[in-house]
């Protein structure tokens, strides 16, 4: 009986590899997206596989050894081969299609109502939305690109920034007529029933901190589980919304929304279009680019 082929942890080879090109765990780390102790572990796990060490850990810097050196000379190209030919099948396979991964609400109210405009420059090329808000793991998931809400762009990927985040108090324009103003004070608001969603809890508060009354006694809600629904309420005149206001100018400038009140607060987190950098040159993900940038 043939025996089994006997390798090391391919997770542990994939960190040696980086760690080996860049002369850094922490710049292997940043590649990856995983911290330096992670990459650490991971080679610290390979050694002992191999029962040798591949690293001398200096002050401030690390540097193969011997035995190091002859492992990443057969390993580099190693992976450098398996990476080609993966390549090769992503782009052979369902090369016309494009699998974009996102949080509902920034499909529903965002992307969706603009692909058509992407499908009249592209009509070679087929699209596939899958909505979460869980993060894109690019090895195991098959998704080509992804838009991802942060601070910044995860490390190790390829993007671009897509649009800050602005919270914006809205309500119907009947509401606001049966208000008897043109727009609602922030003093006033607390009398209101107030919408959000359960995903984003702080909203309300933090808008109220940005106005300048950050003890205020907030106590008639209505809840949702996400965000469109939020929108969606305050469409239907159920109560004032907090809301992206990237999320609603198409309602705004249909009129089916207004702004009830004029202050306008800036976070510090925003919506970014992701992608492994090895996959920039496929052309459904410069389609996607060059689009998405003119949006």
């Amino acid at each position: 009986m043939k025996r089994s082929r006997r390798l090391p942890p391919l997770n542990a080879v994939r960190a040696f590899e980086s760690a080996a090109r860049l002369q850094s765990f922490k710049m292997a780390g940043e590649e990856l997206g995983v911290t330096p102790g992670a990459v650490s572990r991971q080679i610290e796990a390979l050694e002992d596989s191999l029962g040798i060490r591949l690293f001398e850990r200096l002050h401030r810097k690390v540097e193969l050894t011997a035995s190091g050196r002859l492992f990443i000379s057969e390993v580099g190209p190693a992976l450098q081969r398996i990476a080609n030919a993966a390549e090769i099948l992503w782009e052979g396979q369902d090369s016309r299609v494009l699998r974009i991964k996102l949080p509902p609400t920034c499909a529903i109210r965002w992307l969706v109502p603009r692909l058509a405009r992407f499908h009249a420059l592209h009509p070679d090329i087929s699209v596939q939305v899958t909505t979460s808000h869980e993060p894109v793991d690019f090895d195991r998931d098959p998704i080509d690109a992804a838009i991802y809400w942060g601070e910044a762009l995860p490390r190790g990927l390829a993007g671009q920034h897509l649009f800050g985040e602005q919270l914006a108090v809205v309500c119907s324009p009947k509401l606001l007529e049966r208000h008897g103003s043109s727009a609602i004070s922030v003093s006033a608001l607390p009398k209101h029933v107030l919408l959000h969603s359960l995903r984003r809890p702080d909203d309300w508060r933090f808008w109220f901190s940005a106005a300048g009354f950050p003890e205020v006694s907030l106590e008639r809600f209505l809840l949702f589980e996400n965000s469109a629904l939020t929108y969606q309420g305050a469409i239907d005149g159920l109560g004032v919304g907090i809301v992206q206001l990237a999320f609603v100018k198409d309602d705004l400038r249909e009129g089916r929304l207004v702004i009830a009140n004029d202050l306008i607060v800036e976070t510090s987190t925003g919506y970014f279009l992701t992608y492994p950098r090895e996959r920039a040159h496929l052309e459904r993900i410069k389609a996607l680019t060059q689009w998405i940038g003119s949006v």
